[in-house]
């Protein structure tokens, strides 16, 4: 199932020598980080929906528009539900896509391969634990100023200028284990990284894991956990900066939450601008595995852009 939209809005990216700022916040007027939020809340759009939309829904199942891709299976005789590697959901159009070639999806779908175009917005995905129920919360934090109210920054000093958030929730039914690997992976950056993650929580612990991908291989030892005892409920922070140095590399970032649930507001990310080129670059071993830009490891029939020994090119 694909669904499509046009957009003539793009992430501005300009190749120059000194680190740049992303900022990628959920605010949806002009949305040029997250344009299918802005669709969701589009009256005039075929994705209009009203309230909290559900990226996955308690069930795990991934949602567009009202129409959903099972993306969680439960086998026979177990009681724990399993997950499907190798998909994700495109910030870009909504669309539920194959991030690999060999990607398996319950049931009678048929998920195409995510477009080239795509890679230049975050993409929502989960890895080994499985994912959970996700959430767009729309009208949380303010636009204007700190304001002292619930799912508002705790502290004047901690507000940024945002609404609306993502929920990284738990999965309760069916029988189905909580899980907490979901995240939201951003366009790569190199150079020295920063990242700053603006979340609150509705838990007794505010935990955000912050993962550096590397040439499209996710270093899970170095990811960065920062965690925040007794959080105010329904309140936001501005936490700990991370840094990566990614010299001569090309880094995205993964933020999601580990073991708790996470409400994520707002994401800054300051580095150089990735490495374009990326065709005509030999590879050492031609058995090397290799790897897509989410960091899973990719068969050799996989076409698109791939990564071996470090190094990226184009697997036709």
């Amino acid at each position: 199932m694909k669904k499509s939209l046009l957009f003539t809005a793009a992430v501005a990216c300009a190749f120059a020598a000194n680190a740049e700022v992303y900022n990628y916040g959920f605010t949806y007027t002009d949305n040029k980080e997250f344009p299918f939020v802005s669709e969701i809340n589009n009256e005039d759009s075929e994705y209009y929906f009203p309230g909290n939309y559900e990226f996955i829904d308690k069930y795990g199942v991934a949602m567009v528009n009202t129409v959903g891709v099972p993306i969680l299976n439960t086998p026979e005789g177990e009681e724990k539900g399993v997950r499907d590697l190798g998909v994700g959901i495109s910030m870009l159009d909504g669309g539920v896509y194959k991030l690999t070639e060999d990607a398996f999806v319950g049931g009678d779908q048929e998920l195409e391969m995510i477009p080239e175009e795509n890679w230049k917005y975050p993409v929502l995905s989960w890895g080994e634990e499985g994912m959970t129920r996700t959430l767009l919360m729309p009208g949380w934090g303010t636009e204007d100023k700190w304001e002292d109210a619930n799912y508002n920054a705790a502290t004047e000093q901690d507000w940024i200028a945002c609404k609306n958030g993502v929920q990284f929730s738990r999965l309760g039914t069916q029988g189905i284990v909580s899980r907490q690997d979901t995240y939201i992976q951003y366009p790569a950056v190199t150079g020295e990284v920063k990242v700053t993650v603006w979340a609150g929580t509705n838990d007794n612990v505010l935990k955000a894991i912050i993962t550096p991908v590397y040439d499209g291989v996710a270093d899970t030892e170095n990811a960065v956990e920062i965690t925040k005892e007794n959080p105010a409920e329904k309140r936001y922070y501005k936490l700990e900066t991370a840094t990566f140095d990614a010299t001569g590399k090309n880094c995205a970032i993964r933020v999601g939450c580990n073991g708790a649930g996470l409400n994520l507001m707002y994401v800054r990310i300051e580095g150089d601008p990735a490495n374009a080129a990326v065709n005509g670059i030999a590879v050492d071993a031609a058995d090397a595995p290799a790897f897509n830009l989410l960091g899973v490891q990719v068969a050799d029939n996989y076409k698109g852009l791939v990564i071996k020994n470090g190094k990226k090119f184009v697997q036709k």
